[in-house]
């Protein structure tokens, strides 16, 4: 997919004081006016990629959506010890943090770049462009949904309440000092926004279409965000379809997911190039890298457990984070991939079940498989609650450094025991970036941050 970007309003006064922003001197959609701007099918496809774009960098899945989580959970260091880094691995980022103001300015601007081609639905606008086929129109309006969805998941998992805004906005808006909507309203529009998946192409064939998102993608994640609403029924069945008919594959080795793009695995990827490189991977790169892990993780996995020494890679007393290839930095970056939809399954179906069952059982036995892990017959796992952990574990080992397992373990509680340093459940969420409160009033705080 070819890329560009430009960059919209929700968060620009703020991010003007964020010295790690990288991306200031784009253009703001909001300074051409949507009815100009989408005169035709052609338009609406560049905005789309321009979507996608917002995506891929260093505020985002490129580096703060991905590693932020990783710090938390404690399975990344800071080389150089910053502090902005290594306050989420102590659980005392405070309000004025930049790598939060950085996802919160990101998501936002993102989002609005959905709803300005979501415009397209409303009564008055309905006609505005004329599409190849209703087909067509109706593909492009799910993928700005699949990932307005995406982007409200990650913030509702980071923040709790957010505000919800489904229209655009622009520099000259009056309506911005919005409040904080409930995280339950948030999660009904990301379920209504995915719910049309059927509408998604099952499959692109162009190559310069691969990374858009497919109906399988977006079942997938509806899968996954009816699992965090306890919707165990639901999270079942989504997650099953794609397994049975989505047409992925496991890949015999664990690497091969990292080390080929697109495989046969990943249902939705972070595409990368040389003109649009991965900051992430010169991040953790063994030479001029700023991230790395420890031996302490290291030592958390199972010594047959072939994924350890693919993740994590021992250079004397160093151990770095091994999911990145050597080279030039455009290896692609998976966000929704197969192993994670079996363990989503495992889960969703032994909660629902309130039993291990034959089905639960096969698919995470599947995942352990691949890492080369012997996995003790179905018959000793009595205790359906013990066997959620066990595939919540696996997952992280699965998963480690992809930036799931803190959201993973702050869903269900584990993080209390098994991964904060300062054990405090109000700081499941971050805190509400101050420089957002400052510029809007009407904004909250969350409760373990108001003293600070």
């Amino acid at each position: 997919m070819k890329k560009f970007s430009y960059y919209i309003l929700l968060g620009i006064a703020s991010l003007a004081a964020v010295s790690c922003s990288d991306f200031l001197d784009k253009e703001p959609i909001d300074q051409i006016s949507a009815d100009q701007y989408f005169t035709d099918e052609k338009s609406v496809n560049s905005a789309m990629v321009a979507l996608y774009n917002s995506l891929v960098n260093a505020n985002y899945y490129g580096r703060a959506m991905t590693i932020i989580p990783e710090f938390a959970a404690g399975q990344v260091v800071s080389i150089q010890q910053y502090p902005e880094y290594m306050v989420f691995t102590s659980n005392t980022v405070n309000i004025d943090n930049p790598w939060t103001l950085n996802i919160w300015a990101n998501s936002y601007a993102t989002i609005n770049a959905a709803n300005n081609i979501l415009a397209l639905e409303s009564e008055d606008r309905a006609g505005e462009v004329t599409f190849a086929n209703d087909s067509t129109r109706a593909g492009l309006l799910r993928e700005a949904k699949f990932i307005r969805a995406l982007t409200y998941f990650n913030l509702v998992r980071s923040f709790g309440d957010v505000p919800l805004i489904t229209t655009p906005t622009s520099s000259s808006s009056t309506d911005l000092k919005v409040t904080r909507t409930p995280a339950a309203e948030v999660y009904d529009q990301i379920v209504s926004d995915l719910s049309g998946y059927e509408e998604l192409p099952s499959r692109y064939t162009a190559a310069a279409d691969v990374g858009r998102a497919t109906r399988w993608a977006a079942e997938a994640l509806l899968a996954k965000v009816n699992l965090y609403r306890g919707e165990y029924l639901q999270a079942a069945n989504l997650a099953g379809d794609v397994i049975m008919n989505g047409g992925y594959s496991l890949p015999e080795a664990y690497g091969d997911v990292w080390t080929k793009e697109n495989s046969t695995e990943s249902i939705f990827e972070i595409q990368y190039d040389a003109q649009v490189q991965n900051e992430l991977a010169k991040n953790v790169a063994q030479t001029g890298g700023i991230f790395s892990t420890s031996k302490a993780i290291y030592d958390e996995y199972d010594g047959s457990d072939v994924r350890r020494d693919f993740n994590i890679l021992q250079v004397g007393e160093q151990y770095y984070i091994g999911k990145y290839p050597a080279g030039p930095a455009v290896q692609n970056l998976p966000i929704i991939r197969l192993a994670e939809v079996y363990l989503i399954y495992a889960e969703a179906e032994a909660r629902n079940a309130q039993s291990v069952t034959d089905d639960a059982y096969t698919y995470y036995k599947a995942v352990r498989d691949r890492a080369g892990l012997e996995t003790e017959d179905v018959s000793t796992f009595t205790d359906w609650q013990a066997f959620v952990t066990d595939v919540q574990h696996e997952k992280r080992f699965e998963m480690m450094f992809e930036g799931e397992a803190w959201f993973d373990y702050t869903r269900t509680g584990l993080a209390l025991t098994e991964m904060m340093l300062n054990p405090d459940a109000g700081r499941f969420v971050f805190p509400i970036p101050q420089a957002e409160r400052d510029l809007n009033p009407n904004l909250g705080q969350n409760d373990a941050y108001l003293a600070l």
